[in-house]
């Protein structure tokens, strides 16, 4: 794990060394909130509710960082999602604060409509120089600074509205863990495959069926842009996401051999051992023992 410090620091000296005040808000227009928060997102793409999604990812946050602090507080006619570092932390978290927000509000975007906003977004730092352009291309007309937090404010209709797509024999998978936009979709095909299927694969299945689910696209319509892009095949992507996976946990980790195939979806040691000996050519014991 990658301290939640270093983290911070990381931000601040990228916004530093760009010269970009709103680095951070610029990285969360092409981040995937699904990429980002790993297993906590398959317990909120069951969410039935909007609001739902925000208390869960409120009581449940701890899963992704104990570094940071997500609550929910009830106002007259709605709530405030907060967000904040812990007390632990000393770095700025202005960056990472204004990123986190954009992506929040990102996701509850995905579920309603493009035009929705929150009713108004609110920041404890200053105000950069400048066109505020940005936050209100992520936020709406209410942006507010120097306040007492870091939040979104959403009213009562927004934290009711369903998933859309929800059907009656469950939860809707109805996140956008990778969103296709229409200019250039095509050529980056192969890349938004592969960050869903590293995103899903620790903590859920990854056929063709589940990573489509995820992306908002019909399994079939997946294949068929792959092929139109001369992309690999969704297989060939999957098991270049497992070889190199396995190839940095035998590296990298103590995990088991049986863990390793647990993690990448193989029934058991044996099948992993099989595919690891075709793509490199070698056995798992080889491999480690020489590492």
């Amino acid at each position: 794990m990658v301290r939640a410090t270093s983290v911070l620091r990381f931000f601040e000296l990228a916004a530093e060394q760009c010269r970009l005040r709103t680095w951070g808000l610029t990285l969360a227009r092409d981040a995937h909130f699904a990429t980002i928060i790993g297993p906590l997102w398959i317990l909120l793409r069951n969410a039935r509710t909007v609001g739902q999604m925000c208390e869960e990812l409120a009581d449940n946050f701890d899963l992704y960082s104990d570094s940071a602090l997500v609550s929910m507080e009830r106002i007259r006619g709605g709530f405030y999602l907060n967000w904040s570092v812990t007390t632990a932390q000393v770095q700025s978290e202005v960056q990472m604060s204004e990123f986190a927000l954009s992506l929040f509000a990102g996701e509850i975007r995905n579920h309603l409509s493009r035009d929705w906003m929150p009713r108004a977004v609110l920041f404890r730092h200053a105000a950069p120089g400048g066109s505020l352009r940005l936050y209100r291309a992520a936020f709406g007309t209410d942006v507010r600074f120097n306040q007492d937090r870091n939040a979104l404010l959403l009213d009562t209709k927004t934290l009711e509205a369903p998933f859309r797509g929800r059907g009656a024999t469950g939860r809707a998978l109805a996140d956008r863990l990778v969103h296709l936009e229409e200019h250039g979709a095509e050529q980056s095909i192969t890349r938004r495959v592969e960050a869903t299927i590293r995103a899903l694969m620790p903590y859920a299945p990854c056929g063709v069926k589940d990573v489509g689910h995820a992306m908002q696209i019909a399994p079939r319509t997946l294949q068929l842009r792959l092929k139109k892009a001369d992309a690999p095949s969704f297989v060939e992507i999957r098991d270049a996401v497992r070889s190199d996976l396995a190839s940095k946990y035998l590296t990298h980790s103590k995990l088991s051999v049986v863990q390793i195939a647990e993690i990448l979806g193989y029934a058991d040691s044996t099948s992993l051992s099989r595919s690891f000996r075709k793509w490199h050519g070698r056995s798992l014991r080889e491999a480690r023992r020489q590492q």
